[in-house]
């Protein structure tokens, strides 16, 4: 049987669920909390920093009850800052993700207590947040939207009299039609003018000059003033006159019978009246109307302040527009002054804020403020020229910011508001069709479709949904306006849709549920005009995902995506190297944490993780691409450095006047206080290093006796209920270089070894006997490798052969290269092998080699 040696010359593959024949050179079994990296190899993966304790205002610490369940969220403003953030019922909390500083939030006058009624979601998937600078924007899907109640208004309650000429001996008469009390004559006020009557006579009421023959205002007034003395029910209620350059206003209401010509508001309820009027030579020289003109040209010179009209311009509806007049004195408001576009009587003025996503705005440091955001009012049109937005009466699901517009997605419609006019759906003129108008489009596909979620990308919007994805774009690749806007298909995959997609760098990617498992897809664009590349990155750990994941983050610099699974300890981690051609290596590895993970993100090249320790919450920190040097340099408060702890901490002070080392005499042992509450039945560990005061001084380094390290046992002290680790002796010399936290494990499980006739096909029949497996590893402590035998479930030590060699006293006994040999004399078949380290020391395997001997079981032909 020829002896035979075959290299493995990295463990890049990550984990790999296919046979372990078919796994290709790299591939592993199992791997968890390990960190694939192209420099340094396989990578134990950094140690988690304890960060703080959530607490309340006062300082209290939050219980699990208190935010079991909650709805979490982060805010990342990069170098500015970024928090941490959950809903529970109806109240807010914001701490800061660096120290985990306990935030203030105010209503937006920064006084009053923020309103709740819109915090009624129960679950994550009920909430939608997206930060954009200073603001964030909380959407709670499960609230419909509205539209404001439309204005009050009663037609043909207001009439205007136009009086276009005076001539002498000419007769102007206004019409009440139907009104007199048996509700069929007519009502007739009519004049006739003498040579000496002008357009003032006509139009404006002097008590001291009244002609009720000559004067039209006068005798408008004498035939309602008539009415009311003759209990004609139909003229019943107040009547107002004023008279203007070229016009008089007539306006009808409830309330006692009188007749007002002061210019005083209506107080009562207005009540609509018929009326015509004519007069002149060819009836031309009175005009009258009351809600609507056919064009701008029959308004008066003058009027009163807010009075709205109607242009119809032509036969059609497309075309009305309405106009509303704007006084120069805005004390009287009335007389001179000029017409401008408005609204129209009678609809909503816009959207109810009140069930419009709300606006969480960062104001200092730790100060944020709440409330309903300030939409901007229709200001135009009708709900035909200015159209009610398609979202409004279906609860919205994103909101996102894109090419200088704030946008939405409800249903099967994305609506962009006006560019730059953050928050206005409306369009500002109904007479012309601008680009910088709302864009309110339907994705119009043969499936059901209910769009979840948002991703730009340089060829245009992506839009996301259960099972379609469509793109949305300028169709002459210039600015997005109504006119050059469109959404075509681009892929029918299906979506988690509580999960959103994330961008990769150049690509996006999204979760697919199946039952029992989870698949991870990537989507990168191609030309407008062409289908996207779409890939399955987990095809290699098949039912390796769980189901239960529910959120997904990436770091698009360390090339890593990040699947979470709340409620869990695991972190699902992917991550690839490419090298500007193709991926040198894809990675699948899993994170172990300490405690019950409520939400992860990665914010600036460190993992953010809120998890549940015992009864409380915590903030931990995990630094992506931390260089494993081993070493680590305490501060007074903090430490730098990579120390392969879980929740590390420095020793805390619990209160005023208590060290944070502490030696009990009577029991010989040191307290080492911490600020969480330590695990029931799992030892801790603690690790000296260097205190920083004292690098540079190589006495007080070596002294510090960095590297140490023990087990611990973690406490609850009575009476007080501080928190503590304690260890055997007096170890308080060392409390200015001291740490302290929990031992987590690298689990690198190999597949079978098979004689490999090249990088992707293994001999499976022939006999292998494996004699020896020699491990490359760079900078590493301490590893420990463990066989399982076929048929067993227990994993026994194997004993390694090492050389002998040295490293620095007093400092971490770590290795910049070492190779361990394992013995094994067994056949390939018999037995698993996998590498393992437990110690607060890194980790790198670089690559594998095995010695044994091989022998093909068949001959083959020449």
């Amino acid at each position: 049987m020829p002896a035979a040696t075959q290299l493995t010359p990295n463990f890049l593959g990550g984990v790999s669920k296919q046979n372990d024949d078919k796994k290709l050179e790299g591939q592993l079994t199992e791997c968890i909390n390990g960190y694939p990296d192209p420099t340094f190899g396989l990578l134990k993966r950094p140690g988690m920093k304890h960060v703080n304790v959530l607490k309340k205002q006062n300082g209290d610490v939050f219980t699990e009850a208190e935010l079991a369940n909650a709805v979490w969220f982060y805010i990342d403003r990069a170098s500015a800052g970024s928090y941490i953030g959950c809903i529970k019922g109806t109240n807010i909390f914001v701490w800061t993700a660096s120290e985990g500083t306990f935030c203030t939030i105010t209503a937006p006058n920064g006084v009053d207590p923020y309103p709740t009624s819109y915090l009624n979601g129960l679950v994550q998937d009920d909430y939608h947040f997206r930060s954009i600078q200073d603001t964030t924007i909380i959407t709670n899907k499960t609230v419909v939207t509205e539209m404001l109640p439309a204005t009050s208004f009663v037609p043909n309650s207001i009439a205007t009299l136009k009086l276009i000429t005076v001539v002498e001996t000419f007769e102007y008469i206004v019409t009440f039609p139907g009104m007199a009390a048996n509700n069929t004559d007519d009502v007739v006020a009519s004049v006739t003018t003498q040579n000496n009557t002008t357009f003032d006579d006509m139009l404006l009421y002097d008590p001291a000059d009244v002609n009720n023959n000559a004067h039209l205002i006068d005798a408008i007034k004498n035939v309602i003033e008539t009415q009311h003395t003759a209990n004609n029910p139909n003229f019943d209620g107040t009547w107002y006159l004023e008279g203007y350059t070229n016009s008089i206003v007539l306006k009808h209401s409830t309330g006692t019978n009188v007749v007002r010509t002061d210019y005083r508001a209506v107080t009562g309820t207005p009540v609509s009246f018929p009326i015509d009027a004519r007069g002149g030579l060819n009836n031309i020289a009175l005009e009258i109307f009351e809600d609507d003109v056919t064009d701008i040209s029959k308004l008066p010179l003058e009027s009163f302040g807010g009075h709205n009209v109607k242009i119809l311009n032509s036969d059609t509806d497309q075309d009305d527009y309405y106009v509303e007049f704007i006084a120069y004195d805005t004390s009287l408001n009335r007389g001179r002054g000029y017409w401008q576009e408005t609204l129209a009587r009678g609809i909503s003025s816009g959207v109810n804020a009140d069930t419009m996503p709300h606006e969480f705005a960062n104001t200092s440091s730790t100060t944020f403020t709440f409330g309903p955001i300030n939409y901007t009012a229709r200001r135009a049109g009708d709900d035909l020229s200015s159209p009610v937005p398609s979202f409004i009466g279906s609860p919205i699901n994103s909101t996102f910011f894109y090419s200088n517009r704030f946008g939405v997605l409800a249903a099967d419609n994305v609506v962009l508001g006006v560019a730059n006019d953050a928050y206005n759906f409306f369009v500002k003129s109904a007479l012309t069709q601008i680009d910088s108008d709302p864009i309110d489009l339907n994705v119009s596909s043969v499936r059901p479709v209910k769009l979840s979620e948002v991703l730009p990308s340089p060829q245009g919007l992506i839009l996301f949904s259960e099972r379609q994805q469509f793109q949305l774009y300028a169709t002459d690749a210039s600015t997005l306006t109504p006119n050059s806007a469109v959404i075509r298909a681009l892929a029918n995959y299906e979506m988690a849709t509580d999960i959103s997609p994330v961008d990769i760098g150049t690509t996006s990617a999204f979760i697919s549920r199946v039952p029992g498992y989870s698949k991870l897809f990537t989507m990168a664009l191609r030309d407008v005009e062409q289908s996207p590349i779409v890939i399955d990155i987990s095809k290699a750990v098949l039912e390796w995902i769980p189901a239960t994941v529910d959120d997904l983050t990436t770091s698009p610099p360390n090339s890593v995506v990040m699947l979470v699974d709340r409620d869990t300890s695991y972190l699902y981690l992917y991550r690839y190297y490419n090298n500007g051609e193709k991926d040198l290596f894809q990675a699948w590895t899993k994170w172990e944490l300490p405690g019950v993970i409520q939400a992860a993100k990665i914010i600036n090249d460190n993992v953010v993780v809120i998890q549940k320790i015992q009864d409380q919450y915590s903030i931990g920190s995990i630094v992506l691409d931390e260089i494993p040097t081993g070493t680590s340099v305490s501060d007074t408060t903090a430490f730098e450095g990579n120390a392969c702890l879980d929740l590390a901490t420095r020793p805390v002070s619990p209160a005023v006047g208590v060290s944070a080392v502490v030696y009990d005499e009577t029991l010989d042992r040191t307290k080492i206080y911490i600020p969480y509450k330590p695990f029931e039945n799992k030892k801790g560990a603690m690790l000296l290093n260097v205190p920083k005061a004292e690098v540079n001084n190589t006495t007080a380094a070596l002294d510090a006796d960095a590297g140490y390290w023990s087990e611990v046992d973690g406490f609850i002290e009575p009476g007080t209920g501080y928190h503590y680790f304690a260890i055997k002796g007096d170890f308080t010399g060392y409390a200015d270089g001291m740490l302290v936290g929990y031992n987590y494990e690298l689990n690198v499980t190999l597949p079978k070894f098979y004689y490999r006739r090249n990088e992707t096909t293994t001999d499976y029949t022939a006999t292998l006997t494996i004699a020896r497996v020699k491990f490359s590893l760079g900078r590493t402590g301490a590893v420990v490798f463990k066989s399982k035998a076929q048929g067993t479930n227990e994993w026994v030590a194997v004993k390694n052969v090492t050389e002998g060699s040295y490293y620095t006293g007093d400092n971490n006994p770590i290795k910049e290269n070492k190779i361990f040999t394992v013995p094994i004399n067994q056949r390939n078949t018999n037995f698993e092998l996998k590498v393992t380290s437990n110690l607060p020391y890194p980790v790198s395997l670089v690559s594998m080699m095995w010695e044994g001997y091989y022998a093909p079981r068949f001959y083959r032909r020449a």
